[in-house]
């Protein structure tokens, strides 16, 4: 069976995957890091190298679907910029490395996070499902969402960029994109431990808790702030007190704006402390929240969610999704 070929550009993680069509599921995989660069070439190049280890001797159907960080000119297949790359690349071709192979004829280009969506509201549909949200909190913060069945993309597919909403309008945090106060500024693994140090320098956290001593050290590992906050630590317990603020503020803005039946939410430091944000986070949107809150939900593909969208993109022929303007 000729199988679809399923590329996911991360921030941390570059995937490129061959995906059997029914039912769908992945049957072979290559993860490498993603180049921390500012060189553009650098992410075209590794997933060369990633794309020749993965189709070697396989047969493909002739579609690909990559799902990718944005911002995104989706219909020339290129990711604008990068902010949660080392070095911020600039104008990076994700597609030209796929046509070079000569085996592709049509590419498909979805935001990681809306091709999270379509996945997640897939596997859900025959359940009835028509409305879903899904979210990631990992390195940065992102959103995708399915409303009446078709995914909600934008004109130049960075519709749902949910890390860019603005959950502090004091714009006390800068963003990796340049904008202020934004939620991936408090919330996303990448900003945790500069947010923490900025509030120690403005003397907002003890120095003398060990959450004060981690960061005024130097420390640089977020899942510390989640470990001492679990231990208890003073600094810890207050510092995640203002985060969980935060996470609530995002998510409720989004599920005010939307109405989802489903919240799935996703990510290494959310799937990393469910406990916080159980706690912590979910009965704190009662605080904002309009309208009747939604299911929240784990995603049931994982971290492969933005993988099975890519796939899932050539499935459906999404023809919101195909890269036009490299022909």
């Amino acid at each position: 069976m000729e199988a679809i070929l399923a590329i996911d550009v991360g921030a941390t993680w570059l995937r490129v995957a061959l995906v059997n069509r029914e039912p769908l599921k992945i049957v072979k995989l290559t993860k490498t890091p993603t180049p921390q660069s500012h060189l553009s070439s650098a992410i075209p190049d590794a997933l060369r190298v990633a794309l020749k280890e993965t189709i070697s001797g396989e047969k493909l159907c002739g579609a690909a679907g990559i799902a990718s960080i944005g911002p995104l000119d989706a219909a020339k297949g290129t990711i604008l910029r990068a902010p949660n790359v080392a070095g911020r690349p600039t104008s990076v071709d994700v597609v030209s490395p796929v046509m070079e192979l000569g085996l592709i004829d049509e590419v498909y280009m979805i935001n990681d996070c809306n091709a999270a969506a379509l996945a997640e509201w897939w596997v859900r549909s025959d359940k009835g499902v028509k409305d879903l949200l899904y979210v990631t909190i990992s390195t940065g913060i992102g959103g995708g969402c399915v409303l009446s069945s078709r995914p909600l993309l934008g004109r130049r597919g960075n519709a749902m960029e949910l890390g860019h909403v603005v959950v502090d309008p004091s714009g006390y945090m800068g963003c990796g994109c340049g904008g202020r106060g934004h939620w991936e500024a408090y919330g996303s693994g990448g900003n945790v431990i500069a947010f923490a140090r900025r509030l120690l320098e403005d003397g907002l956290i003890p120095r003398s808790s060990s959450l004060g001593e981690y960061v005024g050290s130097g420390g640089s590992d977020p899942s510390e702030v989640f470990g001492l906050y679990r231990s208890a630590d003073r600094g810890a317990v207050a510092f995640c007190e203002r985060l969980a603020d935060f996470e609530a503020a995002g998510l409720t803005s989004a599920v005010n704006a939307l109405d989802p039946e489903v919240l799935v939410l996703g990510g290494s430091v959310y799937l990393g402390n469910r406990d916080f944000f159980a706690e912590n986070v979910i009965p704190r949107m009662k605080r904002y929240l309009m309208l009747e809150a939604p299911a929240v939900e784990d995603p049931v593909f994982g971290e492969h969610s933005p993988l099975m969208g890519a796939a899932l993109t050539c499935v459906i022929e999404l023809k919101e999704a195909l890269v036009t303007g490299r022909r």
